[in-house]
């Protein structure tokens, strides 16, 4: 199912709440230091915890009769990442596997869950330094998003990301697949991409340079209120297609860190959210590092 299919007609879908930080914080099982989750499926207690967080997510679409984006936990599972852990397995496929699996469990109603290739930046999601350029990430990720195509997602997203030029690159190799893509911006608490860049300059740019521009982009890792959305020009909100917020106001740096992480009220989240579907016509909306099933159920209970 194509996403433009999904979201025809449709005011509200819902996607994931937080995953790898999730099992982060909860130390129920640990992560690998550099595929984070990704090695998950190959173990029968971290695969089966990684299901069952899936579908908790699922079960509120499902009882709200909304659709579900569901993603492979791919977001480390670069070439680079892969080779560095002398990892042979067919990480990216056996992902897209693995939640094929999840989403058949849910019979016919699986119809209304679509599967998206995830990949994350090549270096650290919150120091736009450490980004690529353009030329370099298009080569770079072509490996990871050519083996998530093969392996049959429905559509590509790359989140977390905290530059342009990066981003840029992605949408080149994500644009010979033919598959809808979504690219994810992580902004800072004025609204700007963490390289400074300004949300409606980094739209155009990258729908400039490619014949085909992506599906659309979403903010993911910020609070919802560093979303300056009175500030932002129309031509934002017509490319703006989702916002998977952080549970807390805090900023990036003071979160990554934080043993103890301080969260909003779900309600005080929550309607901020709502505001950008009601006001903004913003369709895609989910949590990041914080939030958790109450979260999602927030939001599928008034927009569902």
């Amino acid at each position: 199912m194509k996403l433009a299919q999904v979201l025809a007609g449709r005011e509200f879908v819902l996607t994931e709440a937080a995953v790898d930080e999730f099992f982060k914080r909860s130390g129920t099982v640990p992560l690998h230091p550099r595929l984070e989750n990704a090695l998950f499926i190959y173990d029968e207690k971290a695969r089966s915890a990684l299901a069952d967080l899936y579908h908790s997510f699922i079960a509120v679409a499902r009882g709200a009769e909304v659709p579900f984006l569901l993603c492979t936990p791919t977001w480390r599972a670069n070439k680079e990442r892969l080779a560095e852990a002398d990892i042979e397995q067919d990480v990216n496929a056996d992902a897209v596997a693995f939640a094929r699996e999840v989403k058949d469990r849910w019979g016919s109603w699986g119809d209304h869950i679509v599967v998206g290739g995830m990949i994350g930046c090549k270096n650290d999601s919150y120091r736009p330094d450490q980004a690529l350029s353009t030329e370099a990430a298009e080569e770079f990720h072509s490996w990871q998003i050519e083996r998530l195509c093969a392996a049959g997602v429905d559509f590509l997203i790359a989140a977390t990301l905290p530059s342009v030029a990066e981003a840029a690159g992605i949408a080149r190799a994500a644009e010979k697949t033919g598959l809808e893509t979504i690219l994810s911006f992580t902004i800072d608490r004025d609204g700007l991409i963490l390289d400074g860049t300004f949300l409606s300059r980094a739209f155009k740019e990258i729908d400039g340079i490619c014949r085909t521009p992506p599906f659309g982009y979403m903010i993911n890792c910020s609070y919802p209120s560093f979303f300056r959305s009175e500030d932002e020009p129309k031509s934002v909100f017509s490319r703006l297609i989702g916002f998977q917020a952080n549970a807390s106001s805090a900023d990036h740096s003071a979160l990554d860190e934080a043993a103890d992480r301080r969260a909003e009220e779900i309600p005080d989240w929550g309607d901020r959210m709502i505001a950008l579907n009601r006001k903004y016509g913003v369709k895609i909306l989910g949590g990041c590092c914080g939030t958790r099933v109450a979260h999602l159920r927030y939001l599928a209970d008034r927009l569902g």
